[in-house]
């Protein structure tokens, strides 16, 4: 090297790419979908910001001791009643108390639906039902029936839907609550 001939530092500013390698297409202008800030699909964002948010919901269901309407408490409930398939478990009802609940299912992608439920007496079998109807038309339905003496018991992934479907539960001789969680985008 030749004396006053030095290496001397870059003090340019950065050349602008169109692709920054640390941030995604564009500095700032995320694809939809995708995080603001770190620029990654918002499933794999693990940067904190809450641009997708889960938000748990449920719905409990006890038998109550005065029967729905449209129920006759000696035969069960018109659901429950319909599902009597010869051949399969016995879902009628005999003198068991019924109980019934409805709720709303949102958010913004697929819900996927989980039961829990305890029998109110251990003498007696109890009964669950859990329908959904989506706004398409298409009605799933989950049904079990426990024998006398069974306990708690926990079943997940019962039923897969989408937003804007309307869940009916019907319980017979149990307390049962459905979980799902619901996928909101705030982009």
């Amino acid at each position: 090297m030749q004396p006053g001939m030095g290496l001397h530092r870059y003090t340019a500013t950065a050349p602008a790419m169109p692709f920054g390698p640390w941030r995604g297409p564009g500095h700032g202008t995320p694809q939809p979908g995708h995080c603001r800030q770190c620029g990654q699909p918002s499933g794999s964002c693990c940067c904190g910001c809450r641009e997708c948010r889960k938000e748990a919901k449920e719905l409990l269901v006890s038998p109550s001791a005065t029967p729905p309407a449209g129920t006759n408490p000696t035969t069960g409930s018109v659901m429950l009643k319909s599902l009597n398939v010869s051949g399969s478990q016995d879902l009628t009802l005999d003198t068991a108390t019924i109980g019934t609940g409805t709720a709303f299912i949102g958010g913004g992608c697929c819900v996927t639906l989980a039961v829990e439920y305890a029998p109110s007496t251990t003498t007696a079998k109890a009964v669950v039902l859990v329908a959904v109807a989506d706004s398409e038309g298409t009605v799933l339905i989950w049904a079990r029936s426990e024998p006398a003496g069974t306990g708690y018991r926990v079943h997940e992934c019962i039923i897969t839907t989408k937003p804007g479907a309307a869940l009916t539960v019907e319980v017979s001789n149990c307390t049962a609550r459905v979980r799902w969680c619901e996928v909101f985008s705030c982009c």
